[in-house]
């Protein structure tokens, strides 16, 4: 309806203007709201899936909150000298909360099963914000008819505020057959990955049953250090060892290994039936100060790697092998470990295994 204003104003009064812009701040809040509560279509996890349901239900308690308030901005927007006329009045007057309860049940519609009802909320308060500027703005009358303006406005209101019934059904019928999709979709995907594993598996067990003899020792070490998820522990182990003990090349492969810096996959060395030839020493020597050179003075990286080196010093010191300037070196770099940040105590139950070593290293280099 036209304004019946004998001097309309052409322009917003500063009190609309900031009305306006609190509802636009509250639309925004309220959309971010509303969508970082969109549900988690079959998320497998049950810990995940209890944090995002449990970030939802809050973002859906803060939408509704910012909904509340966005409507409250909005009727003070259209009643406080927006609205002409005794009938359109009556209408804004009766649409509006019911349109707020609408949106606020879109709001939670959309947390449960998505999808369409998002436009409720997304469509009502531009389309009231648009009717009380219009309504302020008695210029735009001639552009807009009030005619054409109230019933094509209020008619939309209307019928979004009627909308989240039959979206119910719509969203709720989408969001099941989505999940029985999901499902399906996961059920799959672990179907192929399992069979991937037992292909893996089945291809791990073969190449370990060809081992034999003419093989490198490198390709036993995985077996011997890193086994399979088929292999039963110590018994694979053990098969491991035994198969290894009888590579022809072992002591040039050993050789070679522990110059190549694979001194970590070489734990059991001592173990595989080889001798301590004057080759094998230098090489060992040389990996044993590269991996202590590596210890972080401020962590245990580096450390606990040469501490598993323990058994092989002894084998090799006792086959008189020269390592008294590798093992000088590592106690040095121990010790320095000790007197660095971790600061290893005798009283410390954490540190005794580390304070052990350093007196087996010390032993190692007394004279026999």
């Amino acid at each position: 309806m036209a304004s019946t204003d004998p001097n309309p104003p052409r322009t917003l009064s500063i009190g609309a203007s900031l009305l306006l812009a609190l509802a636009c701040l509250l639309y925004i809040a309220m959309m971010f709201l509303i969508l970082g509560s969109e549900p988690v279509i079959d998320c497998g996890d049950p810990a995940s899936c209890g944090i995002t349901k449990g970030l939802g239900e809050a973002s859906e308690v803060l939408a509704g909150f910012c909904t509340l308030l966005l409507w409250i901005v909005l009727a003070i927007l259209l009643f406080a000298g927006g609205i002409k006329g005794e009938r359109m009045t009556s209408v804004a007057a009766s649409l509006l909360p019911l349109s707020g309860v609408a949106a606020i049940v879109a709001d939670i519609l959309y947390s449960r099963y998505g999808a369409w009802s998002i436009v409720v909320p997304g469509l009502l308060p531009p389309l009231i914000a648009f009717y009380a500027v219009w309504a302020r703005l008695p210029a735009l009358h001639t552009a807009l008819p009030a005619k054409i303006v109230n019933v094509t406005a209020w008619g939309a209101i209307l019928i979004l505020t009627i909308a989240p019934f039959p979206l119910y059904d719509t969203d709720a019928r989408s969001f099941a057959a989505a999940e029985v999709r999901q499902r399906a979709q996961r059920e799959a995907a672990e179907a192929r990955m399992l069979q991937e594993q037992a292909q893996d598996e089945q291809r791990a067990i073969a190449r370990f049953q060809a081992l034999n003899p003419d093989s490198p020792l490198s390709d036993y070490l995985h077996d011997l250090y890193f086994p399979h998820p088929y292999a039963t522990g110590e018994a694979h182990h053990q098969e491991a060892l035994t198969k290894a003990r009888q590579v022809k090349s072992r002591q040039t492969d050993a050789v070679m290994l522990l110059k190549q810096g694979r001194i970590e996959s070489l734990e059991e060395l001592w173990s595989l039936d080889i001798e301590a030839t004057p080759d094998v020493c230098a090489a060992y020597g040389d990996a044993l100060r590269e991996d202590a050179a590596k210890i972080d003075m401020g962590t245990t990286t580096g450390q606990e790697t040469v501490e598993r080196q323990l058994p092989n010093m002894k084998w090799l010191v006792g086959a008189h092998c020269d390592l008294d300037a590798a093992l000088g070196f590592v106690e040095k770099r121990f010790r320095e470990w000790c007197d660095g940040p971790h600061q290893c105590a005798a009283s410390d139950i954490a540190d005794r295994p580390t304070l052990n070593f350093l007196d087996a290293l010390v032993a190692l280099r007394q004279p026999h």
